[in-house]
């Protein structure tokens, strides 16, 4: 395990997690960032750039969409609903092996946060203790999956070697109460919900880096190509933004307490602010800058990963059809 995802892991103990087409323009005139799924401490930094006025200083008028879990990942984004999403490498890599026209931009998350999880009482420590055990996954899709395949192959393990049992998103609970001996998770999440229930847990020890690229900031070739300096200015306003949730993360809790209406109580306002604090530790990296230049090693390691799971890509994926350098701040 990477240095900085280890102290990710470690620092979630002690609390729990809240609860096609070319892309044209929003029909108020403004470029639309979609951040999925519901308000959360982990997107403070957009929101920051927004409210601090990072954005509107760069000459651009930014508005922000959380789209639920109930709509694709990209729908929006190639239906021109959205201009830029985040979303992960893999998530990308997947989509263009399909005939989707999209491309990551700029990282977002520069360590990715999969990890195994288990209790300490189970003994397990290393992968290779895994052999026969029950893991917890949500199900055999998506970046734990490719993590877990990843994690393994670290061993010179398959899934053959372990009894995978996919259990919805209830990683939390199966191995709380025992019924799978190791999940698949988060560090900024699962981690913490695990700690916050009072379950005495611990992240698998790998030495090893899992060739996956995660959060990233995604629009499609087209409007990049239309839009260039929107884009170059929209990424540097949104580094800003990413740089004062890091510096001053009191700053990040109140924009996301504008938005996040489950801060209700000291509990989740404390649990905000360990997620925040676990999140910047990815978002800052092993050498502990916010920059939102994309590791090309990093992206090619995933796509030859990616390529050697069975049945996962529709067809070969070129590093430039998927990620981008060029609009990103240079420093």
């Amino acid at each position: 395990m990477r240095p900085v995802l280890r102290k990710v892991a470690a620092l979630a103990a002690g609390v729990i997690l809240l609860g096609g087409c070319h892309g044209g323009t929003h029909s108020s005139g403004a470029t639309v960032i979609g951040l999925t799924y519901v308000p959360n401490v982990q997107f403070s930094g957009i929101y920051l750039a927004l409210d601090n006025g990072n954005y509107s200083s760069h000459k651009l008028n930014v508005e922000l969409r959380h789209h639920g879990n109930d709509e694709g990942v990209f729908t929006a984004l190639v239906s021109g609903d959205e201009q830029v999403v985040l979303a992960t490498g893999d998530e990308v890599v997947q989509a263009r092996s399909q005939g989707m026209d999209v491309i990551s931009v700029a990282t977002y998350y520069r360590e990715q946060p999969n990890v195994i999880l288990t209790r300490k009482d189970t003994g397990i420590k290393t992968v290779g203790d895994l052999k026969g055990k029950k893991i917890g996954i949500p199900g055999e899709y998506g970046s734990s999956w490719l993590a877990l395949q990843a994690y393994l192959a670290s061993a010179n393990m398959t899934t053959s070697d372990v009894n995978v049992m996919s259990i919805g998103y209830t990683q939390t609970s199966a191995l709380s109460k025992g019924d799978v001996d190791a999940i698949v998770g988060f560090a900024n999440n699962e981690a913490v919900q695990l700690s916050a229930a009072g379950v005495d847990a611990q992240a698998v020890e790998c030495d090893c880096t899992i060739p996956l690229v995660s959060a990233s900031l995604v629009t499609t070739p087209q409007w990049a190509k239309d839009h260039a300096n929107e884009l170059k200015e929209l990424l540097a306003a949104t580094q800003e933004g990413m740089t004062t949730a890091v510096e001053h993360p009191d700053q990040a809790f109140a924009a996301t307490e504008k938005r996040d209406t489950t801060l209700s109580d000291e509990k989740t306002r404390e649990t905000a602010t360990k997620i925040l604090t676990a999140t910047n530790l990815l978002i800052l990296g092993a050498n502990s800058t916010v920059s939102l230049e994309q590791d090309t090693s990093r992206w090619n390691e995933m796509l030859s990963f990616m390529s050697s799971v069975s049945g996962l890509l529709q067809q070969d994926v070129l590093l430039d059809q998927v990620m981008t350098n060029d609009y990103v701040p240079r420093s």
